[in-house]
């Protein structure tokens, strides 16, 4: 928060002493808050292919940074590297609130996993969904449990999933590649 002072002097001439006294004015920025929202996605590989969309605040007043550059209108960040990041936003008084946030950086192998388990595997393990006991909702449950993705998934045992039919030849080599690449984000 900003806080202006001003500052009133009088010239008293007859004793040459000056008098100065304090006046508060308002902070135009007490109070306000944001509460910050974006979506992400991680960079893939080689590729500086990462992103950030800004889903709240939205407002024709508001602009948009990220870390040290230029304050923008669009909510969009795109070809964003492996990293930490700040978000900024600033209102047409000049209040600013930030969040900091961090692109990771995913093997393309595990990238191809990690879509297979969005696309297949919600809502029973997604979204706080946990029939079974499994939750895939981020990377480390998904890398901590690729052995049972794989036994599900890929071996059917002790029977296949998702529900209502297996993956395609091509889905299940996905999975094992990414096994057979040490089954983490990064390969």
């Amino acid at each position: 928060m900003r806080k202006q002072l001003l500052l009133t002097c009088i010239l008293s001439v007859s004793l040459f002493i000056y008098g100065c006294k304090k006046t508060d004015t308002p902070d135009p920025c007490s109070g306000i808050n944001y509460t910050i929202e974006f979506n992400k996605t991680e960079s893939v590989g080689t590729s500086n292919s990462g992103t950030i969309t800004i889903t709240a605040p939205m407002s024709d007043t508001i602009q948009y940074q990220l870390n040290n550059g230029a304050f923008q209108t669009s909510r969009f960040f795109t070809n964003l590297a492996p990293g930490n990041y700040i978000i900024t936003v600033k209102n047409q008084k000049g209040c600013t609130d930030t969040i900091h946030t961090a692109i990771l950086n995913y093997g393309p192998k595990y990238n191809l996993v990690k879509q297979l388990v969005t696309g297949y595997c919600g809502p029973c393990h997604l979204n706080n969904g946990m029939d079974g006991g499994m939750n895939f909702d981020d990377d480390t449950r998904i890398v901590a449990n690729k052995d049972r993705i794989k036994a599900r998934a890929v071996d059917g045992n002790p029977s296949f999933m998702p529900q209502g039919g297996q993956l395609t030849t091509i889905d299940k080599q996905k999975i094992t590649d990414w096994i057979n690449a040490g089954g983490r984000t990064s390969d």
